[in-house]
């Protein structure tokens, strides 16, 4: 449980933020980079996140649920701007992609398999 509060508290403190100074991303977006910074400083992910975030990974696929339904109601968006959405999108994930490969080949101390 211990866990779970640690996510919440960054994303509460990320909501908190994001209204405060009228940030143009989401909350939990600036939650996570603020569990980001913590983590990096910290240098070390505390055990009770670990076994949250282990129970939680395999829910993944259920929250992209929401994601495509609203897809599927902004059929004018997508008519007016797929193009400039498909090409956004194949920009945005080279660098995802990059990200975690280097993330990959770190945790396993460098060493390619």
């Amino acid at each position: 449980m211990l866990g779970l509060l640690f996510l919440l508290v960054f994303l509460v403190v990320g909501g908190a933020l994001q209204s405060q100074f009228s940030l143009p991303v989401p909350a939990a977006i600036v939650g996570m980079l603020l569990l980001l910074i913590f983590l990096v400083i910290r240098g070390k992910t505390p055990d009770s996140l670990q076994q949250t975030t282990k129970s939680l990974s395999p829910l993944l696929p259920l929250f992209l649920i929401p994601v495509s339904s609203g897809i599927i109601t902004q059929k004018e968006i997508i008519s007016d701007y797929g193009f400039e959405l498909v090409v956004i999108l194949a920009v945005s994930l080279v660098p995802g992609i990059l990200v975690t490969g280097l993330i990959m080949t770190m945790g396993k101390g460098g060493k390619q398999s």
